[in-house]
């Protein structure tokens, strides 16, 4: 009987003694950082949040911009062969589009020296891919800066994991080490998740612009081709 109480014993002493295993819980790790952790995981957030606007608000206006108007340049053609110049305006006025603004301001002066026109519509065509690019380099700083916080984060983690370890009496416990260094790098994750989709997303809205400053431009060659056009 008293061998089987001590088997007993002995066995629930074991169980005791044996280390509770930690579920990864990917929330705790993420809020573990102390006031400086939450404050820039916070930060990375509201950056990834301004990325995503940024690039959804962006990609919807492109996606506008470049919406094609059937027979548009065949259109301006034939009223400015006809001579029905103001007819070609109010036209491109109705269409409201970045080619149309453009052409509309070379309709305006023609008459003037061919330079002279497609200096206007030069000086229009910038206005056009500036409103293409806004915002953009706000995405290209989210998408550096993401990662470059996430990094702060993680050596001010480090530096505080090991001043903690410096304090120890003692043979320092392996697990102790482990839950400050995987602590600290979750900042560093946190930053690489928010800022590598936002450095696709800068790069496929330049392509998405580069594709629409080509576009417009063939347009506007056209047009004035066929203002060079001999009668």
């Amino acid at each position: 009987m008293q061998d089987s109480t001590t088997v007993v014993s002995t066995a629930t002493n074991a169980v005791q003694l044996q280390p509770e295993k930690q579920v990864f819980s990917l929330w705790e790790i993420l809020t573990s950082g102390g006031i400086i952790g939450n404050v820039i995981m916070i930060l990375i957030f509201l950056l990834g949040v301004l990325a995503l606007y940024i690039f959804l608000e962006r990609y919807f206006f492109l996606k506008r911009a470049a919406k094609e108007t059937p027979n548009f340049l065949e259109n301006i053609k034939d009223f400015v062969e006809e001579g029905k110049i103001q007819t070609a305006v109010d036209y491109c006025r109705t269409i409201n589009s970045p080619e149309s603004r453009m052409i509309e301001k070379g309709l305006a002066r023609i008459g003037r020296p061919i330079s002279d026109i497609s200096n206007a519509m030069q000086n229009q065509g910038q206005l056009e891919v500036s409103k293409f690019e806004k915002n953009l380099n706000i995405l290209a700083s989210a998408s550096g800066a993401a990662p470059m916080l996430g990094f702060l984060g993680t050596v001010i983690g480090m530096i505080m994991a090991f001043f903690e370890i410096s304090n120890v009496t003692g043979a320092v416990s392996p697990k102790l080490l482990a839950s400050g260094i995987y602590t600290a790098m979750a900042t560093t994750a946190a930053g690489l998740l928010v800022g590598i989709p936002a450095y696709f997303f800068y790069n496929f809205l330049v392509t998405q612009v580069d594709r629409m400053v080509l576009k417009i431009q063939t347009h506007v060659n056209e047009f004035l081709d066929t203002l060079n056009k001999p009668l």
